[in-house]
């Protein structure tokens, strides 16, 4: 066998070089382009052994015409003596195209793999967070309708014996609640001093219609201050609390809420009493998952949260750390659009 000869390094070997490289761009832009997305992607592996076949035949064939063809008019042009004879024209064919272009096409489909699964991986981040987001707003409906009906029922009661001072008050609270459902909660975040009172209203609202049967405890510690929070995150806990509080066979029903604001820190403490078979345990537990969730998404690593469940009492502790996260997620968000924008 012959020994294959190289060529040395001058500027007829770069114009070669180049005229190489061309045939290997084109390979590499023809296998990801169209053999990666139309038949790899799609598992259709016959199809795509014929055409890499096909493909290295014709990579082979360019690879010999240049050097048949095209190298000797460079030659001729640099007045340059080629050490390739023409008996090893074949064998420097399959080295320096076909043996060399699959390295450079290789190289290339990495590359192409892990961005095309870095984007997926953006991709379905951004879905769970438009998840998230449209879980927080379908919280606007999750109001219990017992709540609702039985407060106007109690406004319209007290108009009818002419107790209407406390009838406004009590639609006024209620008009407040729904304000802040609606509206409110369109934004990121919202004053926690915003919250708290919503909170306030609810129970009072809950207070009027349970009557005697329910006892509350309502302490705010600190000043809410200039403080920011996600709305309605404090709010379904309380709310959901009443799922496990609301029992009408029970002579008296209790709820103690505690909030501890310090500088850039919260802490709630909502403990009421509960019963072993008057509730549905599967959909507040979901409920609570659902809340665990948001905490997750807007206070990641910045949230502490606790759950005790006795036969007659239910604890929930939560510590938050207060900060202005919001832009931050909504340029998450925003720059996970461009990136799922930029797969299409």
């Amino acid at each position: 066998m012959q020994k294959a000869e190289f060529e040395p390094w001058n500027f007829p070997f770069l114009i070669k070089s180049l005229l190489l490289l061309v045939i290997h761009i084109a390979a590499c832009y023809y296998f990801i382009n169209h053999l990666l997305s139309k038949y790899l992607f799609k598992a259709r592996y016959i199809d795509l052994i014929t055409r890499i076949l096909i493909l290295c035949f014709l990579i082979l064939f360019s690879s010999y015409f240049i050097h048949k063809t095209i190298f000797p008019l460079v030659n001729t042009a640099f007045n340059y003596k080629s050490v390739v004879a023409n008996q090893t024209i074949w064998w420097t064919s399959i080295t320096s195209g076909l043996l060399s272009a699959p390295k450079v096409i290789c190289a290339a489909v990495a590359i192409k793999l892990v961005k095309r699964w870095w984007l997926k991986q953006k991709e379905k981040e951004r879905l769970e967070k438009e998840k998230l987001i449209t879980e927080l707003q379908l919280l606007k409906a999750q109001i219990h309708p017992e709540f609702l009906f039985s407060s106007l029922n109690n406004i319209c009661l007290m108009t009818q014996k002419k107790d209407t001072g406390k009838a406004s008050m009590l639609l006024l609270k209620l008009a407040d609640i729904l304000s802040y459902i609606l509206y409110e909660s369109d934004n990121k975040v919202v004053p926690l001093e915003k919250e708290i009172k919503v909170i306030k209203d609810y129970l009072v609202l809950e207070k009027t219609r349970m009557g005697n049967r329910l006892e509350l405890d309502i302490a705010v510690k600190g000043e809410p201050g200039n403080k920011m929070i996600t709305p309605l995150l404090l709010f379904s806990f309380v709310e959901n609390s009443f799922s496990y509080i609301g029992n009408k066979n029970l002579e008296t029903n209790w709820l103690n809420l505690e909030f501890q604001i310090e500088a850039t820190e919260l802490t709630m403490k909502v403990i009421h009493g509960k019963t072993i078979d008057t509730i549905d345990e599967a959909t507040n537990a979901n409920a609570l998952a659902d809340t665990i969730k948001r905490l997750d998404f807007f206070y990641p690593d910045n949230y502490a949260l606790k759950t005790t469940i006795e036969p007659e009492i239910m604890m929930i502790s939560l510590h938050i750390v207060l900060g202005g996260s919001a832009n931050e997620i909504q340029n998450d968000i925003y720059h996970s659009e461009q990136i799922a924008y930029a797969t299409v």
